[in-house]
């Protein structure tokens, strides 16, 4: 069911079903003294109610949505994931190093062999921008492969040791004995669970490969060493991630509710209020400044709106997101920004163009104070979750609404066999009764028409009767006691044939309303229009 069938439905006027009146709806007074014989019809009352929650049960609208003071919205969503997968990272690392431990040893020596007690250091850098600082890194992944070679006739031993990573405290150290066939020594080390507490220096956060040797021979040549660390994914970490900033996310939000609002050329409705409501959750221990910008909408043709959407006269919206709580478990933040008609922006016009699609950009940067004395920390959770969202309260102005509706009114079929005795009616009257919550007066015609859609004749001349408003409280706008008007409409026996012979068979009911000024209609959700229908004619026919 389109949307515009619940303002149609709820707004102007509701369909009334009538039940049929047969023979025995025809009453004969026989014991009338007079010489005519008095008769009579009428139909039973019908009633009907519409409210707003019978018709959301039916509504194929899963953007449709009741509020806590029961008024109607039209609701939009559309996640933004900003991912900073880039924030901690640590690049792989590929090195090859070679080492004299000869050095200071005259060759060729007099002596037949030379003894060594040598060590070297050699930075590996984990951090690849100046600005980034890492205090200490848990790991979740990471390989260190490393090889060290000796020239051939080369003994005694060494070691290798990377003191900033420790194993359940105890600092990686790998110890070899080098013979004269025994040389060439290789590390594969999974770095998974294991601790990282980076040296610090200018602009690096780095760790120290220590290569001692306390070699009884050394051989002539050089020493060499291949360093590689791969795959390097921390865990929690902590430290100054620097002022980054993340790829630039493009996404989308589709209004399928101007497509299903399919109003005539010449009817109008306005849209009195927008919610954009921005919303961005944080598990990550550093501060970002949150930017949306470039937010464009198009119509259904395509063709973009004359101006992007702008908020205190600029195209973009910055928000402010304060970094989470350091705690067992993290403690999220949230930051929330809501934009609508009071506030300085375009929203309330852009949508009144009935766009069709709304597309934008968002994108962080985190630091932005650029303070590196900040306190940063970050663990698996890598992501900003957002959320854009679109509100659409259900009140509206019109200057130019309108619609009809078809009330059952077989009249062959209601007097059945007796069609002769109600050509005696001298007068048929039918009574309207409506109780309207519906905070606007609604101007109504009405006429006969038969099986084919022809019109008979007039009930109510168009635009002379009015439905009278519900009185809406002057703060919420809701009408919470029905205003009462009748109808009461008065048939002629002329009228009664030419429903008989023209085979009369449902009145049509024309309603048109103008919201009037600036006043917009709240839609809530027990807003009602109630009719009470009954009708009843009299006459006389002569005695035998």
């Amino acid at each position: 069911m389109k949307i515009a069938d619940v303002l149609k439905t709820v707004l102007p006027a509701a369909v009334i079903l009538f039940a049929g009146c047969q023979d025995d709806d025809i009453v004969v007074n026989t014991d009338n003294t007079d010489d005519n014989r008095e008769i009579e019809i009428a139909a039973p009352a019908g009633e009907i109610t519409y409210e707003i929650a019978d018709l959301l049960a039916d509504l194929d609208n899963e953007y449709v949505f009741v509020d806590e003071q029961g008024l109607v919205n039209v609701s939009y969503d559309q996640t933004v994931d900003i991912e900073w997968e880039t924030l901690v990272s640590i690049p792989d690392v590929s090195e090859s190093w070679s080492f004299s431990p000869t050095e200071g040893i005259p060759f060729p020596s007099s002596q037949l062999k030379a003894a060594a007690n040598v060590s070297f250091t050699e930075k590996v850098r984990l951090n690849n921008r100046d600005d980034v600082r890492y205090d200490s890194l848990n790991m979740d992944n990471g390989l260190l492969v490393a090889q060290l070679r000796f020239p051939p006739g080369t003994t005694g031993t060494a070691s290798v040791t990377i003191p900033e990573v420790t194993d359940n405290g105890t600092p990686l150290t790998y110890t070899f004995d080098v013979t004269e066939t025994t040389y060439v020594f290789d590390i594969n080390e999974d770095l998974s669970g294991m601790q990282v507490e980076p040296s610090q220096a200018p602009d690096s956060s780095y760790l120290s490969v220590i290569t001692a040797m306390d070699l009884t021979n050394v051989a002539v040549g050089d020493v060499a060493l291949d360093f590689q660390l791969t795959n390097m994914q921390p865990g929690m970490t902590f430290g100054y991630f620097g002022n980054q900033t993340s790829p630039v996310r493009s996404e989308e939000l589709v209004f399928d509710v101007f497509d299903d609002l399919e109003l005539l050329e010449e009817q109008s409705i306005e849209f009195g209020n927008v919610f954009l409501n921005l919303e961005v959750n944080s598990g990550i221990g550093v501060p970002f400044n949150v930017r949306v910008e470039n937010m464009n909408f198009y119509m259904e043709d395509g063709t973009p709106y004359s101006e992007p959407l702008t908020v205190d006269g600029n195209p973009f919206i910055d928000m402010t997101l304060e970094a989470a709580t350091y705690a067992n478990p993290v403690e999220p933040t949230t930051t929330s920004l809501r934009i609508n008609k009071e506030t300085p922006s375009n929203i309330v016009d852009i949508v009144n163009s009935y766009p069709r699609r709304m597309e934008f950009d968002v994108f962080s940067e985190s630091n932005p104070t650029q303070d590196p004395q900040t306190f940063n920390f970050m663990g698996p959770d890598n992501v900003l979750n957002g959320t854009m969202n679109v509100v659409l309260p259900a009140y509206f102005k019109t200057s130019a609404y309108n619609r009809t509706d078809t009330v059952d009114f077989d009249f062959n079929d209601m007097v059945g066999e007796d069609d002769e005795d109600v050509r005696e009616l001298q007068e048929f009257t039918v009574y309207f009764d409506f109780f309207s919550k519906i905070p606007v007066d609604i101007s109504a015609g009405a006429y006969v028409i038969d099986g084919n859609g022809n019109k008979i004749d007039d009930l109510l001349e168009a635009s002379t009767s009015v439905i009278a408003a519900g009185v809406p409280d002057g703060e919420t706008g809701k009408v919470t006691e029905a205003k009462q008007t009748t109808f009461t409409i008065t048939v002629s026996g002329d009228q009664i044939d030419q429903f008989l012979d023209q085979n009369a068979m449902n009145i049509v009911i024309e309603t048109d309303f103008n919201t009037g000024g600036d006043d917009y209609i709240r839609i809530y959700e027990d807003m009602d229009f109630r009719a009470v229908v009954s009708f009843e004619g009299t006459g006389k026919i002569p005695s035998f």
